[in-house]
């Protein structure tokens, strides 16, 4: 049984058949859409098109992506029976028919009555196995959201991100595929406002710096977007924590920040943040400062890249809002410094990932970084406007963790969170290649 161009059907799958035919002949069984009638029913979920499900409509079986109407719900749930020609196999019966089940015919499933001739009760019986691609996993790796930040740590994945804007949670999975399954824990909950980190919880960013778990996150002090702050939570030698509310991150300039990121760079503590300068709120920077603790900033700060070229310029709206946010630093093999930012505006198709470079030695002369002259990784079908990305290492080759869109034009809310291994060139700078389609399955760790 597989998908192809939208429609249902049985086809010939062998050990060297192509990958795509493997992954449209790859399943997952879920709960019933519309109930599980006492634990028998579930909607048969593409592998390779998540969020799409089989369902019939006027005899026909489709492959659709999930609508929440009951109509949907119920033509796109199947309760699972003995088979009707051999009772060791399965069969699929309509959750609102009760005498009518999934059949092949001619090549094509559909959805018949049973009148109890053997033909029809054999091409209405199928064996379940093992699915066809093992030792794969197909983007994205949880349907919604954004802002991603990642760690491998004791052979599990951690997923850490904001609780619909009012805290931080995470997620542990002994498999990357399985992190959408993984329960969320709370590891914080913002105060009542008026409070410091009282609103606007965005993009936490967990690291470990020196044995023990960090999470920066930007919050306001109930005084709207502009009040805008980085504050730090300390943790332990344990990801999932607990953590403590250190309170503001004191960065020079006291104006708008968010998408705070540490890095030890030369054996000196640094902190980079996307923020205002002179209360500008139409351009966003990119900010570092000398730390002297993870959570103690030290001397001034200087401005290493601003978006001024057309391709991090793309207008936007009035007023038009220039966007370099979401620095994420990352050392080569050879030591070498390099940050990706997001540019262009979060909520448009645009949105991209540019790269500076340190090419001197010290990372506060603003002189010595260089930036790309367009997006290093850039949309494409099913993975439009990728950005605000992060790094992680799984058993020493790096990866990258990003949030994308599978439909162009849906915004903040259409956002889904991504995976995929990355290089480095000769040079040590991070090649981050393109992003995978959603129907690409992705070799696991």
């Amino acid at each position: 049984m597989r998908h192809a161009n939208g429609v249902g059907r049985v086809d010939d799958i062998y050990d060297t058949s192509a990958d795509l035919a493997k992954a449209d002949a790859t399943w997952s069984f879920v709960p019933g859409l519309a109930g599980t009638g006492g634990g028998g029913c579930v909607s048969i979920e593409s592998r390779n098109y998540r969020g799409s499900f089989l369902r019939h409509q006027n005899g026909e079986v489709v492959l659709q992506p999930f609508q929440d109407t009951a109509q949907y719900r119920q033509d796109a749930t199947f309760c699972r029976v003995p088979g009707l020609a051999d009772g060791a196999a399965t069969s699929f019966r309509a959750f609102q028919f009760p005498n009518a089940y999934l059949r092949h015919a001619l090549g094509v499933l559909r959805l018949d009555d049973d009148h109890g001739e053997a033909q029809f009760r054999q091409d209405a019986t199928f064996e379940l196995r093992g699915p066809w691609l093992t030792g794969k996993f197909f983007n994205p790796i949880l349907g919604a959201g954004a802002d991603p930040t990642m760690a491998y740590e004791n052979s599990s994945y951690y997923l850490v991100s904001s609780d619909n804007d009012r805290g931080v949670v995470i997620r542990q999975a002994s498999s990357i595929e399985q992190l959408e399954d993984a329960a969320p824990k709370s590891l914080w909950r913002a105060p009542a406002c008026p409070a410091p980190a009282c609103a606007g919880i965005w993009a936490p960013e967990l690291q470990k710096i020196d044995g023990r778990w960090w999470i920066y996150v930007a919050g306001e002090n109930g005084g709207g977007n502009a009040s805008h702050r980085m504050f730090a939570l300390r943790g332990s030698s344990d990801p999932m924590g607990p953590y403590e509310n250190l309170g503001e991150v004191r960065l020079p300039g006291d104006e708008w920040a968010i998408d705070g990121a540490y890095v030890s760079h030369g054996g000196q503590g640094y902190f980079l943040w996307s923020g205002w300068e002179n209360g500008d709120p139409n351009v966003q920077h990119i900010f570092l400062s000398r730390m002297s603790s993870p959570n103690a900033a030290t001397g001034g700060r200087v401005k290493i890249a601003s978006p001024t070229a057309p391709w991090e310029t793309v207008p936007n709206g009035s007023p038009n809002i220039r966007v370099n946010e979401g620095p994420q630093p990352i050392h080569g093999p050879n030591g070498r410094l390099s940050v990706t930012i997001s540019v262009n505006g979060s909520w448009t198709n645009d949105y991209c990932v540019g790269l500076l470079t340190l090419n001197g030695s010290d990372p506060m002369v603003p002189g010595g970084w260089s930036k790309s002259s367009s997006c290093v990784f850039s949309g494409r079908d099913t993975a439009t406007a990728p950005g605000h990305n992060g790094f992680f290492t799984v058993n020493g080759r790096p990866w990258l963790a990003y949030h994308a869109l599978i439909q162009p034009g849906s915004g903040w809310g259409g956002r889904s969170i991504r995976a995929q291994p990355m290089a480095f060139n000769g040079d040590g700078i991070p090649s981050l290649g393109v992003p995978v389609s959603i129907h690409e399955p992705v070799a696991l760790p």
